[in-house]
């Protein structure tokens, strides 16, 4: 595979890609397998965070008004 093919840089850190090691996961290319852990991690607290702020913003938009 020639560099062509795949990016120069690491997706989570941007450090350059070395000849023969490099980690590829999910369509994308890493330095090391820890630089692929750290990207799902950060990826999961993203996720938990906006599943925190649509139930939240669901909740208040659909609520009826108190009739007196």
């Amino acid at each position: 595979m020639g560099i062509g093919s795949r990016p120069a840089t690491c997706t989570s850190c941007g450090k350059r890609l070395n000849r023969k090691q490099w980690y590829y996961r999910n369509g994308r290319y890493f330095c090391k397998r820890r630089c692929w852990v750290t990207e799902q991690d950060k990826a999961k607290k993203e996720a938990a965070a906006k599943a925190e702020q649509a139930p939240a913003a669901q909740g208040t938009a659909t609520e009826a008004p108190a009739a007196s």
